[in-house]
């Protein structure tokens, strides 16, 4: 039998007002993804799939990087009510959190015009200091014979969206986050998501026996937070550290998991990060035999029993609650 995921995180899914949608569509486009497939469901029927019954029409969104793999699109969820406000600018390391990462070669104009945003929206969004991590510990001296070597990051927040910009420096990975250059902000389709589990109850098994997934190269399980860097960018209590684990669907370098789980309690916000939410709300995987995917679900004391329906988009998908809380959706 062949991988039950044989690509990463399939899309990510922004819920918002119907009444948003033209505005929505804009800064979508602005960011390269145009919407390629329209679909609805009653509130009847969304009550039953998604139990949220509130009429549904949902757009998915497709940005040229996401056919390198075929993940990293965007569904656009647009309900007649939503179930809540969803994440908003709530802190990136809380139970229930998600952001979504994207590459780009030009993270000063991103911060350029975010920062013009965020006057418009005030305290319903929040930007990160731009932060530099470098690739090597500990850190190199930078000279003019040896340039900085790492990463270069902005985390995003506001009502609307939860997104992390990132732009490398001195080295290339392909595959993860395919750019296109000939956008404003030469930036990917979504690279990489996040989740943030139990504090002090970090397990990534579950989503490795689900879906076939393995450890990314280099993303081995550790402890981190102890760098300024990260301190600043994830908004972290000066004695707070966490442990992560980067995953992804095997031998497929884009579409990631990072898992993280930190060692302080934390406030659980899992109920605003489930369909029917504003903001990002969930992901989805394709996966190759939706049978397989429920068989193995029912190995585990699930909230729910997961059953088979069609979506939005009339295609046979599931939605399930997984042991750490976070909800997710499987598309066949």
């Amino acid at each position: 039998m062949g991988l039950l995921a044989e690509s990463g995180i399939y899309e990510f899914v922004f819920g918002n007002h119907v009444s948003r949608r033209d505005e929505l569509i804009q800064f979508w486009h602005i960011l390269g993804f145009e919407v390629e497939q329209e679909g609805q469901l009653s509130a009847a029927e969304a009550g039953q799939f998604y139990g949220h019954a509130a009429d549904l029409v949902s757009l998915r969104l497709r940005h040229t990087g996401c056919n390198t793999y075929n993940t990293g699109l965007v569904r656009l969820q647009l309900w007649s009510e939503c179930r809540n406000q969803g994440l908003g600018t709530n802190k990136p390391i809380e139970i229930g959190s998600r952001w979504m990462g994207m590459y780009t070669n030009d993270i000063l104009q991103l911060r350029d015009s975010f920062g013009a945003l965020g006057l418009e929206l005030g305290e319903e969004q929040w930007m990160s200091e731009l932060i530099s991590a470098p690739l090597a510990h500990p850190e190199p001296a930078i000279t003019l014979e040896q340039p900085f070597l790492g990463l270069r990051e902005t985390l995003i927040f506001n009502r609307d969206v939860r997104l992390a910009f990132i732009q490398r420096g001195g080295f290339e990975r392909p595959g993860f986050g395919t750019i296109n250059n000939d956008l404003p902000y030469k930036n990917s389709e979504g690279s990489h998501a996040n989740i943030i589990q139990p504090s002090s109850q970090f397990n990534t098994e579950f989503y490795k026996q689900i879906f076939d997934f393995e450890t990314a190269p280099f993303g081995d399980a550790h402890d981190s937070g102890h760098e300024p860097p990260t301190k600043l960018a994830l908004r972290l209590e000066s004695d707070e550290t966490f442990h992560v684990e980067r995953i992804r669907a095997q031998e497929c370098p884009s579409g990631l998991l990072q898992v993280y789980s930190s060692h302080v309690p934390k406030n659980d916000l899992i109920d605003l990060s489930q369909a029917g939410s504003s903001n990002l709300c969930l992901y989805s995987f394709k996966v190759t035999d939706m049978g397989q995917l429920q068989h193995r679900l029912h190995q585990y004391d699930l909230p729910a029993t997961p059953v088979m329906l069609e979506d939005e988009f009339s295609e046979l998908s599931m939605y399930f609650q997984s042991p750490d809380g976070y909800h997710w959706l499987a598309v066949a």
